[in-house]
């Protein structure tokens, strides 16, 4: 038997049925929620209460496609790892430096949603990376490492903060 839906998803389901529908120009009263519940899940709602947990999902996933929203990431970190995230490629983060590891698709996404927030093309952020400003010093000064991408990244965050265009609550 499924899981009724939570709290947290009626909330987001909510939020993100009333975006949309001031995106689209729908309607946003409790009958038009309903009947776009419906169609998205091909059965009769009265209530959003009565969804499952898996549906209540579905919906969310599927607003959020509307929306052009990228789902987060439901990844948690063991301690070990966020540790490293956060000293890896710092002078006194020596600690895992005898075993590097290999900067993940999520590393490059963030450095390039950072430095498309500056206002750069992959042309001058590429420019930037083999100038004499570049944090990295290897002789490629590619982004290879958790390390690499930690320099790269807190480089890119200096300069968001004196531009201004710094926000604490951005997940980056």
């Amino acid at each position: 038997m499924s899981t009724k839906i939570n709290r947290a998803q009626l909330a987001r389901l909510q939020t993100l049925y009333g975006q949309l529908a001031r995106r689209t120009q729908m309607e946003n009263t409790r009958e038009d929620r309903l009947l776009w519940a419906a169609e998205g899940l091909g059965r009769k709602i009265e209530s959003f209460n009565d969804l499952t947990g898996d549906e209540a999902r579905r919906l969310i996933d599927a607003a959020q496609a509307q929306l052009g929203y990228r789902a987060p990431s439901k990844q948690r970190r063991g301690r070990r790892e966020a540790m490293r995230r956060g000293v890896d490629g710092r002078r006194d983060g020596k600690e895992f430096a005898a075993q590097p590891q290999i900067a993940s698709a999520r590393d490059i996404e963030q450095i390039e949603e950072m430095y498309q927030r500056l206002g750069w093309t992959r042309e001058r952020f590429d420019a930037w990376l083999h100038s004499i400003r570049s944090p990295l010093r290897s002789s490629d000064r590619a982004i290879r490492t958790t390390a690499d991408a930690n320099k790269v990244r807190w480089a890119l965050k200096g300069m968001l903060v004196s531009a201004g265009l710094w926000d604490e609550r951005r997940s980056v």
